[in-house]
């Protein structure tokens, strides 16, 4: 079974929750897998899944255990400075799923939202979202935008058989190839992605399920600026959460990433919640911010996505 990591979730209706609550996490053998990095009890494995800090939803701070090979593996210094600052074009396909079949007006306004995915992407692993964000090896080329009309796959939910069934369908291309499947999922996620080491045992499953109306110009306000996309994006070049392991030291694998004890919602400006130096990067993409406060990865983040990607993703 896959590793999968990450949920964000969101509700459409009410205020923000103060509670944050743990969603039920695929389990797997165990057997490869390290204790988790000190901090939340973690499951065995997991995806990245997101669930949202509103009322009827709450973003899971689901940890992660870390295979300690993989990680020898991806931590290779040099592998940055082999891939230059956007020398990687990633081919991508957008699946657009609806129960029904869409208006021509309500197809070209997904359209555009898709084309507007894509930029956001490359604007934020670009660099180009603030000034002092880093930039990576990564951009991103839109192949194919495509309609498709199935009821059960529409409403798929984390882990299910229809989620299986959609991508043993749809998906196009090998372990460099990105597929995003857009639709009305349920259990009031944003969205989930694979790990880049999960492709090789499953390649099938790889790949990121967002929430249609997470994608710029949606109606899952404050998390409708396309920046679902960026945060599962990154966990499918691996990165984990920005508060993986809590206060841990080694907490997220990237030294330059401030220890964070747990999720950031809102916009929470000044917070501090570990001894470490440095303030909770809750304007770095890997958080659970909204979408307007989120505006960058660190540079240690983008030598990570790179090694990631030499290792897991370069050859196909």
């Amino acid at each position: 079974m896959s590793q999968r990591v990450h949920i964000r979730s969101f509700s459409r209706w009410g205020a923000r929750a103060g509670v944050i609550t743990t969603l039920a996490l695929l389990a797997a053998s165990s057997a490869a897998i390290s204790p988790v990095m000190t901090g939340a009890t973690a499951p065995a494995s997991a995806d990245c899944f997101e669930p949202s800090p509103l009322a009827g939803g709450a973003r899971s701070n689901g940890q992660v255990r870390v295979d300690p090979h993989t990680e020898r593996l991806a931590e290779v210094p040099t592998v940055q400075a082999r891939l230059a600052a956007g020398s990687v074009r990633i081919p991508t396909y957008i699946n657009v799923i609806s129960a029904q079949q869409l208006s021509a007006k309500r197809q070209a306004k997904r359209e555009r939202q898709a084309a507007r995915q894509i930029r956001v992407l490359n604007r934020s692993y670009g660099g180009r979202s603030a000034a002092d964000a880093a930039q990576s090896a990564f951009r991103f080329s839109l192949v194919e935008t495509r309609f498709v009309v199935n009821a059960a796959w529409a409403t798929m939910g984390y882990g299910s058989a229809a989620e299986a069934e959609a991508k043993a369908a749809l998906r196009t291309g090998g372990a460099g190839t990105l597929n995003i499947y857009a639709a009305d999922i349920g259990e009031n996620l944003l969205g989930w992605a694979t790990f880049p080491q999960q492709y090789s045992g499953s390649p099938t499953d790889d790949g990121v399920v967002l929430l249609t109306d997470s994608m710029p110009g949606g109606s899952a306000a404050p998390y409708n600026k396309g920046d679902t996309g960026t945060h599962e994006v990154g966990h499918w070049l691996g990165l984990y959460h920005t508060f993986q392991g809590g206060c841990a030291p080694q907490n997220d694998l990237v030294d330059d990433t401030p220890a964070e004890k747990s999720p950031g919602y809102g916009c929470p400006e000044g917070r501090d919640t570990c001894k470490a130096d440095g303030l909770d990067p809750i304007d770095n993409f890997m958080d659970y911010s909204d979408d307007i406060c989120m505006d960058r990865f660190s540079a240690g983040q983008t030598s990570r996505m790179a090694s990631q990607w030499a290792t897991f993703r370069s050859g196909g």
